[in-house]
């Protein structure tokens, strides 16, 4: 699915885009992952019109990624469930152009794009979404126990050496 988008266009309208995005169309998540629950990431696309004097539009992401656990590494998935909105400008150079305080908690400023490539788009936000160490439940709460404090060992004084050096 070689899906581009006109993002100025789909907020200007207002318009909707939604479907599955395979995994196949994302080769950098496929690199990363064992694979997605039913075989693809389901997305919405929603323009929202103008947002704080920019183009807007809302991004919401659902998918069951299937990772390697990092305390049995079998296969555990993880919910992956996001929605973003995004503000655009048409220059990387009007987007530092904005105000520091402009960009909202719950909104990200990007350059827009006529031809934006949703694939990399949904790609980029269900990356920035996964835990850097994914666990089963159980495994989480065994690698909990392991975590007991290690009894801190006497450091030998530096000075001590010294004064034996002395005699």
């Amino acid at each position: 699915m070689s899906l581009t988008l006109d993002v100025f266009e789909l907020s200007r309208t207002r318009g909707v885009v939604e479907g599955d995005m395979p995994l196949e169309d994302m080769p950098e998540l496929a690199s990363e992952v064992l694979g997605l629950e039913g075989g693809a990431v389901h997305f919405r696309i929603e323009g929202l019109g103008i947002v704080e004097r920019l183009p807007a539009a809302a991004l919401t992401i659902e998918a069951g990624v299937v990772m390697q656990c990092a305390r049995c590494n079998e296969p555990v998935t993880v919910p992956v469930t996001r929605e973003l909105t995004f503000r655009f400008t048409k220059t990387e150079e009007e987007a530092n152009a904005l105000p520091i305080d402009e960009e909202g908690e719950d909104e990200e400023v990007i350059v827009g794009s006529k031809k934006l490539s949703a694939a990399a788009w949904i790609q980029e936000e269900v990356i920035l979404s996964l835990p850097a160490m994914p666990l089963h439940e159980d495994c989480e709460a065994e690698w909990e126990d392991d975590e007991e404090p290690a009894p801190e060992e006497e450091k030998p004084n530096p000075f001590a050496a010294l004064a034996a050096l002395k005699h």
